[in-house]
């Protein structure tokens, strides 16, 4: 069975999780924490992404991590690669440093960040590893408590969630309760609908189009009787060659939805309605700047119900585990590149 295909989002903010092997543990003394964090510091570096909260227990690597251009898969063999060839050579060991591959999720920064940096912080308790996070010595809990610094983790974008003006105090309230349930298996998982992402119907829509790939089990049939239904418009006017106001803008958002929704091109579309599809796409840029609040994916719920939306793959946007080794230049050659997809998903701009 093939493995599934992994998202990626420029600029998006993931729970990545790499654990050792079952043959012996990925930490055993002080200095592999140093020497993994050296290499961690120099690939947020030259990828230009940042570190939101990490804890490293003896068998497993735990990052909140949001990533510019340079993939989770590129960033995370960097890191593992010279981590597990360094432990090697010291030991005189060869073999499997890690086991399989890592898990990445990627998540709703404005709606879990910050669930995840409380997450990531009660590890230990949950594995048994402390009574407390505070005396746990190896995840960023005591630096978000102001107890030190660390110059390569960025605090300040989960620190804005938080809702009080003293904000060491709020984070350590914050803290002093224990994930829900619901929470640990939210980021166990991930969702119900789809292992690879933990998010809101809002960040789901927000996504560039291009990433925003849905399945709808809609007909176009179905959305023209939803719009007409709404708009309170025949139907038939839509198909005749009327030019009325109210038939250019149901046809305008009838062209939207069906687009948005994956259900027909534009060109299918502009068939159906007996349309020129230039005429449409002009109808649906002049009337979303008119009529915004029609022009959103759940505008029209309460005439149809519409299908349940599911992320699904799409073969340009995803990207596999990378199996070869590359060298230190080859691994990072995206780094300066900018993004221009635009996808600051979820928080806006990068913080």
């Amino acid at each position: 069975m093939s493995r599934r295909q992994r998202l990626h989002v420029p600029g998006g903010t993931y729970y990545v999780v790499q654990r050792g092997s079952t043959a012996r543990p990925i930490f055993t003394q002080h200095q592999d924490y140093q020497l993994f964090e050296r290499l961690l510091a120099t690939a947020l570096r030259r990828t230009g992404a940042r570190l939101h909260a990490y804890c490293w227990t003896p068998d497993a690597i735990h990052l909140a991590l949001q990533i510019d251009s340079v993939s989770v898969g590129r960033f995370m063999q960097g890191i593992t690669s010279r981590y597990a060839r360094s432990i090697h050579e010291r030991a005189a060991e060869s073999g499997h440093f890690f086991r399989q591959r890592y898990k990445a999720i990627l998540i709703d920064p404005d709606s879990y960040l910050l669930k995840l940096v409380r997450y990531i912080h009660h590890l230990p308790v949950i594995e048994g590893l402390s009574a407390d996070p505070g005396a746990y010595s190896f995840t960023s809990h005591g630096i978000y408590l102001g107890r030190s610094e660390m110059p390569w983790l960025t605090t300040r974008t989960a620190v804005r969630l938080l809702n009080g003006c003293d904000q060491n105090s709020e984070y350590a309230e914050f803290m002093s309760v224990s994930p829900q349930q619901e929470e640990r298996t939210l980021f166990e998982h991930g969702s119900k609908h789809d292992t690879r992402i933990v998010a809101s119907p809002e960040f789901l829509e927000n996504l560039p189009r291009h990433l925003r790939v849905y399945r709808s089990k809609l007909t176009l049939e179905q959305i023209i009787q939803t719009v007409t239904c709404r708009l309170g418009v025949d139907r038939e006017h839509v198909l005749s060659n009327s030019r009325q106001r109210e038939v250019t803008l149901a046809r305008a958002l009838i062209a939207w939805y069906a687009t948005e929704r994956r259900v027909a091109t534009l060109s299918e579309v502009a068939r159906y309605l007996r349309r020129d599809p230039s005429t449409l796409s002009v109808a649906v840029s002049r009337y979303r700047l008119c009529r915004p609040e029609l022009f959103k994916l759940t505008a029209l719920h309460d005439v149809v119900p519409l299908a349940q939306i599911h992320l699904q793959v799409s073969e340009p946007q995803w990207e596999d585990e990378v199996e070869v080794e590359e060298t230190e230049e080859e691994l990072y050659s995206n780094a300066g590149r900018a993004t221009t997809t635009g996808a600051r998903v979820g928080a806006g701009a990068r913080r």
